[in-house]
């Protein structure tokens, strides 16, 4: 999944996270990191907002060009992670 943005915008990314067993679960925490292109050290990160099972995450990025924005939750005792690629005009 690609999300455009134009620069100088300010967006909210939203992810759906879904049990692919239909079980009832809880995301307890939630945060996110934004990289530019390949970049070793994220351009911003904090922590995405969780509406039940969505994750609420605003950003604006800095830079013309791609990035990667990674979208790190809790569940029970895992750790997953949703990347999203970022397009900026």
């Amino acid at each position: 999944m690609t999300v455009p943005f134009e620069l100088g915008e300010q967006k909210h990314v939203r992810l759906r996270v879904c049990s692919c067993k239909n079980e009832n679960f809880l995301i307890t925490a939630a945060s996110y990191e934004l990289y530019y292109r390949g970049a070793k050290e994220p351009e911003d990160t904090g922590h995405s907002e969780i509406q039940e099972h969505i994750l609420d995450t605003l950003i604006q990025p800095k830079k013309k060009g791609m990035y990667k924005l990674l979208v790190m939750y809790e569940i029970l005792d895992e750790k997953l992670i949703a990347e999203v690629e970022v397009a900026v005009k």
